[in-house]
């Protein structure tokens, strides 16, 4: 049972639902004490909402990637590492896993519906991109890692919608920022790991090779460090004292240990397993909740 059960948990790719906590991002930044005291019903429908469009959103991912392993079957059947995946393994039968992806993605789609009909056009999106780099995107240069990073801002773009929220667009852009870094990060990793067998482990891997990937991780790594500054001076939204600014030495903290451990771990190339395994970095992110919350309750 409880193999079958970890085997199920695998082919559902549960360990990446974490990103789905973005969705509870946007809000975070709705929370002060005022709020809490005289909204507290709106608050607990919201939490509510956001907490099906979640469950929703881990039913279309987990869909998404099961589609996205039947289509790299051949390739992972030959890849060092996934070949020991359920489905390249062929341990579960093709057409239960095509029967079992389109009955998540109903049951996804069906959560969401509930909430707020319109929210199935961004969560069809979300589904759209998804296809786009299974079908070939994920082998064109650049392109492939726009199109994952795109995921992230979907997930506090339909957050901010449920709530019926309009966040400081400054919220997307070190959305945006740090994906594009976690996911180039990602392939820096998947380089260091890979050795001399890049092509084996990822076709497009090649043209992240020499100097380029470490050029790119700057930019992407200074563009989350600027945007997140200039979100916690800028959005209306944060207080007035601009005392979010007090966050940033936390975030410049996580970036730095991300960069670390890119280049001594070797869970490096799974972000979502390296959130929980490092403890400095579990450590930034948890103190940065704690922060940032405690700054909105008590400066707004």
């Amino acid at each position: 049972m409880g193999s079958s059960c970890l085997l199920f948990l695998t082919t559902l790719r549960a360990r990446q639902w974490v990103k789905n906590l973005l969705i509870f991002l946007p809000f975070l930044f709705t929370l002060n004490l005022e709020t809490i005291s005289s909204e507290r019903l709106i608050l607990l429908n919201n939490l509510i909402d956001l907490l099906l469009v979640a469950l929703g959103f881990c039913s279309l991912s987990s869909a998404v990637y099961i589609i996205n392993d039947l289509i790299d079957l051949e390739n992972d059947r030959a890849h060092p590492t996934k070949r020991y995946r359920p489905i390249a393994a062929g341990l579960i039968s093709i057409r239960y896993l095509v029967l079992f992806a389109i009955l998540l993605s109903t049951i996804g789609f069906g959560l969401i519906c509930v909430i707020q009909p319109f929210l199935i056009f961004t969560a069809a999106i979300y589904i759209i991109v998804n296809l786009v780099y299974s079908l070939g995107g994920k082998l064109i240069p650049f392109l492939d890692v726009m199109l994952v990073s795109s995921g992230y801002v979907l997930r506090a773009v339909i957050g901010a919608f449920t709530i019926n929220m309009s966040p400081s667009p400054w919220l997307y852009v070190v959305t945006a920022s740090g994906a594009l870094f976690i996911v180039l990060g990602r392939r820096y990793a998947e380089i260091r790991l890979a050795g001399t067998e890049i092509e084996k482990q990822r076709a497009v891997l090649g043209t992240y090779q020499g100097s380029l990937i470490g050029q790119l991780l700057t930019i992407s790594s200074t563009a989350t460090l600027v945007s997140y500054t200039l979100y916690t001076i800028e959005a209306p939204s944060l207080p007035d004292n601009k005392t979010m600014l007090l966050t940033v030495p936390i975030v410049l903290f996580g970036i730095f240990r991300y960069l670390q451990v890119l280049n001594n771990s070797d869970v490096a190339e799974y972000p979502e397993y390296l959130i929980f395994k490092d403890l400095p970095l579990l450590v930034a992110i948890v103190g940065w909740i704690f922060t940032a919350t405690l700054i909105l309750l008590f400066n707004n």
